[in-house]
């Protein structure tokens, strides 16, 4: 009788029409998801994995397909499902046994499935600074959240005075062998062994290390020390070496991923290298003209700015902006006029502007338009 009583189609997650190449890829994406290897600490992983590779067991062969199509699971009684369980990622996306016609070759080079050591995984951390510190750059310290080799056992998985016994599931050897029967002889399907892990021990029953309960590794924070260069932006990753969890069977540890999050300016405005200031000033300096003091990043800089300048000018300063990791090369500065127009005034003021706009002819304003220019001009 079939393990899984839910719709084959529903459980790969495609239409009933759909062709093989759509539910190879489907079950791709349910093999990596759901494998055991990714997901050790989840408990329904394994049977949701064994679900999605019979779903594919049965969708891929078209003689079950028709079957299952026609007379749903009731139409599969009797029929030999090969078994997934104890296939590691290694063997899924490796290109050898049953997978091969699936996965195809990974890399062109062979396999071995003797106990190896593996790297361990990387740890991601998000790490937000300010926006001077992004330009300036800093050494910054970092909690990390991570696993230890433990202090009592030192790896080793039993306590004082015990020892590792060979594996019952694989004999020590750390791979398991299966031997399936086809139309073409027979065909051995070798796999990493799920209970030892590939190392060929497992610990004795009433032996583990109570500090690490036999795992060999205990949760531990420890802190690093990041140098994080000048001009980084926010989405940057900076990749510290080893620094990530704890490898197994001798392997290296994994690496520390940090994503950096750049806190936004009040003023200053990034894109990529180069800085963008509005910088305000009044509609009477804007039309006599004068000097400003404008901060840049490594301190302030005159400008000056000429008489007529108008609102959304834009003055550059060369190698003013954010300077680029890794590099001596920086961007530029772009300081950006904006001319304030007061919406009040006292009456002072209003009266002395009146008397100034009385001095001032239109012809200043239109005298590039000489069409329109007459077009205003009172008629006689």
């Amino acid at each position: 009788m079939s393990r899984s009583k839910r719709d084959y189609y529903e459980v790969l997650g495609v239409s009933r029409n759909a062709d093989l190449q759509t539910i190879k890829k489907a079950f791709r994406q349910a093999a990596r998801k759901y494998h055991p290897d990714t997901n050790p600490d989840d408990p329904n992983a394994e049977e949701k994995f064994k679900e999605a590779a019979e779903a594919f067991d049965v969708l891929s062969d078209n003689e079950k397909r028709a079957n299952y199509d026609r007379f749903g699971h009731a139409g599969l009684d009797g029929t030999a499902f090969r078994d997934f369980s104890g296939i590691s990622l290694d063997d899924l996306f490796g290109g050898f046994g049953i997978f091969s016609d699936l996965f195809g070759s990974f890399g062109g080079r062979p396999r071995s499935y003797q106990s190896q050591a593996r790297q361990g995984q990387d740890v991601r951390l998000n790490l937000e600074i300010s926006f001077d510190e992004a330009m300036k750059g800093l050494k910054k310290k970092i909690k990390v959240p991570n696993w230890a080799t433990c202090p009592t056992c030192h790896g080793n998985r039993v306590k004082e005075g015990s020892s590792l016994q060979s594996c019952s599931a694989c004999n020590g050897t750390g791979e398991m062998r299966r031997i399936q029967r086809s139309a073409f002889g027979q065909i051995v399907n070798i796999s990493t062994c799920t209970r030892c892990r590939g190392e060929g021990k497992s610990v004795p029953k009433g032996s583990a290390c109570q500090t690490c309960d036999g795992v060999g590794k205990v949760k531990q924070s420890r802190t690093v020390e990041a140098e994080i260069p000048p001009g980084v932006d926010s989405g940057m990753r900076m990749v510290i070496r080893g620094e990530g969890r704890p490898g197994e069977l001798g392997g290296p540890p994994g690496d520390l991923i940090l994503v950096l999050e750049v806190e936004q300016h009040p003023f200053f405005k990034r894109n990529g290298a180069d800085i963008i200031l509005e910088y305000p000033i009044s509609f009477i300096d804007a039309v006599l003209g004068t000097k400003i003091e404008v901060p840049t990043i490594e301190g302030f800089e005159t400008i000056k700015i000429d008489p007529g300048t108008e609102s959304g000018t834009i003055f550059p300063l060369k190698k003013k902006g954010a300077p680029i990791p890794n590099s001596s090369a920086k961007g530029d500065l772009y300081i950006q006029i904006m001319v304030k127009i007061p919406t009040k005034i006292d009456k002072r003021s209003k009266n002395f502007l009146e008397e100034i706009k009385r001095s001032i002819d239109n012809k200043y304003i239109f005298q590039t338009n000489k069409e329109l220019e007459k077009f205003l001009s009172p008629k006689k």
